[in-house]
């Protein structure tokens, strides 16, 4: 098994930054002082979540601001849900802000494709999520508007029960039509990664199975 290790870029005099993705694979920048064998958090925050009110989206279970190099892999592990095996500091200085070095970091290295499968005007899909959840979602187009009918988990949980549950994140129902939109809506609150749309035609059976056609799979 390959063992992760945190690896910080230098920021400034004595400053790291890095950004991780945790067990439940949200993004989370971290920003580090380190002076002797204490570190200092100064920053950390999701970068997968919008601010809310020009606040943003910090972690809740982290409480540990300060502590020794020795104890910090625990802290990670505790309060922001992902085990690693070491820490490197890198010496290399970057002289990049937070928003320059989340942006420069956050670069496409590859495309990830919602697929959607277009009947007149519905569009449909199954997915799954960063945590590997089963999503079934169909969208209504009514003219500059977007309309979700329907998203429920069709993972076997909620097939053996027999009812429909919607995923606890989603809290957008009506929306301005545009893929820019629904992206932001696919991935903030349904906890995926797309980078861009691909709109089909159903043409391999997408009914006629339930297994999903994109996301984490």
């Amino acid at each position: 098994m390959k063992k992760s290790v945190l690896k910080f870029d230098k920021a400034s005099d004595n400053h790291y930054h890095a950004i991780i993705k945790n067990n439940h694979g949200r993004k989370i920048y971290l920003k580090v002082n380190l002076s002797g064998k204490t570190i200092t958090i100064c920053d950390c925050f999701y970068i997968d979540r919008p601010m809310r009110n020009g606040n943003k989206a910090i972690p809740l279970k982290l409480r540990t601001l300060m502590c020794t190099t020795d104890s910090f892999l625990n802290v990670l592990a505790d309060e922001l849900d992902k085990k690693f095996f070491g820490i490197e500091f890198s010496h290399k200085e970057t002289n990049m802000s937070s928003e320059e070095y989340i942006i420069a970091m956050n670069q496409k290295t590859k495309y990830k494709f919602l697929i959607l499968i277009e009947s007149n005007d519905i569009l449909k899909t199954r997915l799954k999520n960063r945590i590997h959840r089963s999503i079934y979602l169909e969208i209504e187009k009514k003219g500059s508007k977007g309309l979700i009918r329907n998203c429920h988990y069709c993972d076997r949980y909620y097939k053996r029960n027999k009812h429909l549950v919607t995923p606890t994140g989603l809290n957008t129902i009506y929306f301005d039509y545009s893929f820019e939109n629904l992206l932001q809506i696919v991935n903030n609150e349904l906890n995926c990664d797309f980078t861009d749309i691909l709109i089909a035609g159903n043409t391999f059976g997408f009914d006629k199975s339930e297994i999903p056609v994109c996301g984490s799979i």
